[in-house]
């Protein structure tokens, strides 16, 4: 009997619902559930959620939706992993073309992040990707990264007998392919998480997210910590790093397989939420999508449904590009490859540098995606709140990390520690920002709202995603070549 898993609205107020779920998850003892919010935090505004509070917790306290809640964070944790892989081997990059150090980073940034939003937005608004089910985009593009993983393993076996531009082309073009198979998996399985009557799929998603970063990047300093100690890192042992994370990159992929064609397409949830939807009881005005185009199927055509999505969740959508235009600007390479360690040290700390400002912005971007008490506060504040948020970080963390990187205005022994403390807080502020936006818009939508409205809600969302990431490493490259190429990795008063 399906008829529990039926999505019926609610006569409360968006705040007031995302408050009770909050409430209600605090009785909940799997792991994955902190202290709720309270209600009485909670503003007024009568915007109404899609599900109302009794099917969310019902939704939550189902063993299938355990186990869904638990396959969104594995799913994100794993698709993550190639993206990830491309930021760690920046070290690499610096060892093994050492005359392209300023550049090979930036440009390996662009090549894993620019085809996602290109590919994703093409697919998305010509309505492409809805004639495609999730099975093909979740698993061909896995299958995709598992040819990726083979053909690097290979390549990276016979390293001195290969051209050094063939390796860096090579380089480049995996990273560019793993990102046009991302740009399939990952808003497919935001997609999904954003359809479920809980915000708790869409905030695992998120939590998936920084646990990958935090986990790529506490591996590789840990391999590194046991062959080399804390003395530098030789060229062979970056080698065999990398070797490893494509191994794993190919693992991973295949693990989405499994869990998605195993745990998720098998459950009653799935069957309700994603893959026959029912419509919404409503008890709101009509939303006049009887006079919009359709489909042959008679729901919304793609277009006016992303059009109808957007017009909900655009200050989310600006917040999310905001907020990773921001970091990607100034997170990893400016922090990465600035000065650590003056003239007089061995080189030390240098040489491990690049890999300390990725585990800590990772870090505190995992922390800000985990904490659930600080984020079902945040799920309550009004997307244009949110907007705003992502605006007042960019006045807060461009002077702090420009000044302590390129150009240094003050003595390195102080602006390391500087450049540590703002690159946490970076990342914890982006984990907790970004994640609250994904909570709060995709439920956010009226109720009545047509299936394909909610997908697409999602959709623009990644979109939004994705425009951030892109343009942060543009910026960032621009930066890179022109303003900051000088007092790049240059350590107060030295000569730039």
């Amino acid at each position: 009997d399906l008829s529990a898993y039926r999505p019926r609205s609610s006569g409360l107020s968006a705040e007031a619902q995302m408050a009770s779920t909050c409430e209600e998850n605090s009785t909940l003892s799997d792991g994955y559930v902190d202290d709720g919010a309270s209600a009485d935090d909670c503003s007024a505004e009568t915007t109404e959620l899609r599900f109302g509070p009794e099917i969310v917790r019902e939704f939550e306290q189902s063993g299938e939706g355990r186990t869904l809640i638990r396959s969104c964070f594995l799913f994100s944790l794993f698709y993550m992993w190639p993206y990830q892989t491309m930021c760690q081997m920046q070290s690499f990059l610096t060892e093994e073309f050492p005359e392209k150090r300023r550049t090979a980073g930036f440009v390996m940034m662009m090549c894993a992040t620019w085809p996602m939003l290109l590919t994703h937005s093409l697919l998305s608004l010509t309505g492409a990707s809805r004639k495609m089910s999730y099975a093909m985009k979740i698993v061909g593009p896995c299958l995709l990264v598992v040819s990726i993983s083979v053909y690097l393993f290979c390549l990276m076996s016979y390293l001195g007998d290969i051209d050094a531009d063939y390796l860096l082309f090579s380089l480049y073009a995996a990273a560019l392919l793993a990102s046009v198979a991302e740009s399939f998996t990952e808003p497919a399985i935001y997609d999904m998480a954003g359809l479920f009557p809980s915000a708790l799929t869409s905030q695992m998603v998120q939590a998936g997210n920084g646990a990958c970063g935090l986990i790529v990047s506490l591996v590789q300093i840990g391999a590194r910590f046991i062959f080399s100690g804390s003395g530098a890192v030789d060229k062979s042992q970056l080698e065999w790093l990398t070797r490893m994370f494509i191994v794993a990159m190919g693992a991973t992929s295949i693990a989405i397989v499994c869990i998605y064609t195993v745990l998720v397409r098998r459950t009653r949830a799935y069957d309700v939420y994603v893959r026959h939807p029912a419509p919404l009881a409503s008890d709101g005005p009509d939303t006049g999508h009887d006079s919009e185009p359709t489909s042959s199927c008679g729901e919304l055509a793609p277009w006016p449904a992303s059009v109808e999505a957007a017009r909900h969740v655009w200050p989310s959508t600006l917040a999310l590009a905001i907020t990773f235009a921001t970091t990607l600007t100034l997170w990893p390479v400016i922090p990465g490859q600035s000065c650590a360690e003056a003239a007089t040290g061995d080189g030390t700390l240098q040489s491990w540098w690049f890999s300390i400002v990725i585990v800590v912005f990772n870090f505190g971007d995992f922390f800000g995606k985990m904490e659930r008490r600080s984020l079902c506060w945040g799920a309550m504040l009004s997307s244009t709140s949110q907007m705003w948020l992502a605006i007042a970080r960019i006045f807060v963390f461009v002077p702090i990390i420009v000044a302590s990187c390129a150009p240094q205005v003050y003595p390195t022994e102080y602006a390391r520690w500087v450049t540590l403390v703002a690159t946490f807080l970076l990342g914890l502020s982006n984990g907790w920002l970004s994640t609250v936006c994904f909570m709060r818009a995709p439920k956010a939508l009226p109720p009545g709202t047509a299936n394909i409205v909610a997908e697409q809600a999602s959709t623009v969302l990644v979109i939004g995603l994705f425009l951030g990431i892109s343009m942060g490493c543009l910026f960032a490259y621009i930066l890179g070549k022109t303003v900051l190429f000088q007092s790049l990795g240059v350590c107060y008063g030295a000569a730039g």
